[in-house]
């Protein structure tokens, strides 16, 4: 098995893989031509990966090892984030264009029903036990939790909304993470600060005050104790405490960090860089997150003119 960095490039329509070699080793290994929009990209087993097309109303499913694209299933108009819900056999895809999140039948390909959801939904987010998934409506300015407990059953008419949340008209949410502590960190666009939200119930808790204005983009966990948030316009990562729900440092990464994710085995953290064309990687190991003492070690990898989000995945090597 080995470890592909699969980067979303919209420029180019594509694909960009990078094959990972040990802790710090990476090479290109081409691309996936797939067709034109491509938006966001999840890791789907059994070595795919599906991606969601915004100008076709699709998702394509990629093989890696083969490096080319095997089907596309319609969905709705403007999909963007998408999940897998593991046993069901089912992909949740927000639709960003129809107002709506629709059920995927991974194993037939094709799409069975939709759930109306509120305007511009832009991510949607697999709850850690799998039996909710929360939705960010940026355009409507709230956050919904969907119940997903009857797709367990294969009533792919059971999903529904469970409770909505409004965080304001102009607040913009764009991302929200579950974090182990059980609450979520809502991102939002236009904010400066970061609100708290019990995923039980939607009622918002507390509040994280950042560094300023700086939209953050994306979110991710790291030693179960702290959050990582990409700020496009500052060009920094917040690290989070989520014990104190308190920025405790800053991390400069590069200009208009879109999105990040790590790597659950050894913690490496990606991010890409649409402005420069790669991946700025992050090792933390003999970091002390909660101080400003101590620097992480960066490299830089290149993939794709204008990468915009990434997925680490295990997976045959690709082939020539």
């Amino acid at each position: 098995m080995s470890v592909l960095l699969c980067a979303v490039d919209p420029l180019g329509s594509r694909l960009a893989l990078v094959l990972k070699h040990g802790a710090s080793s990476y090479q290109e290994a081409g691309e996936v031509v797939c067709g034109n929009g491509p938006v966001s990209v999840v890791e789907g087993g059994e070595g795919r990966v599906f991606v969601s097309f915004s100008v076709s109303d699709s998702v394509g499913v990629v093989d890696l090892a083969r490096r080319r694209l095997l089907d596309s299933i319609k969905v709705g108009w403007a999909p963007s984030s998408l999940v897998v819900v593991r046993g069901a056999g089912v992909l949740l895809v927000c639709n960003a264009g129809a107002d709506s999140v629709s059920v995927v039948d991974i194993g037939a390909g094709m799409e069975r029903g939709r759930v109306a959801v509120g305007r511009e939904p832009r991510q949607v987010v697999m709850a850690r036990d799998g039996r909710a998934a929360y939705v960010c409506e940026q355009g409507a300015g709230s956050v919904c939790a969907l119940d997903l407990t009857g797709l367990q059953a294969g009533r792919w008419d059971a999903v529904s909304v469970a409770w909505r949340t409004a965080l304001g008209a102009h607040a913009q949410p764009r991302v929200l993470l579950p974090t182990r502590l059980g609450p979520g960190l809502v991102l939002c666009r236009t904010a400066d600060r970061l609100p708290v939200v019990d995923l039980d119930s939607g009622r918002v808790m507390t509040e994280v005050v950042l560094p300023g204005p700086g939209g953050p983009s994306g979110a991710v966990e790291v030693d179960g104790d702290f959050a990582l948030v990409t700020l496009e316009r500052l060009g920094l990562i917040a690290v989070v405490d989520l014990l104190e729900w308190s920025v405790t440092r800053t991390i400069p990464v590069g200009p208009c960090p879109s999105g990040i994710v790590v790597d659950p085995d050894d913690q490496t953290v990606y991010c890409p860089l649409p402005l420069s064309g790669g991946l700025a990687v992050i090792h933390l190991d003999g970091v002390d997150l909660s101080t400003e003492d101590g620097l992480p070690q960066f490299e830089s990898v290149r993939a794709g003119r204008a990468p915009s989000s990434v997925a680490v995945v295990r997976c045959l090597e690709p082939g020539p």
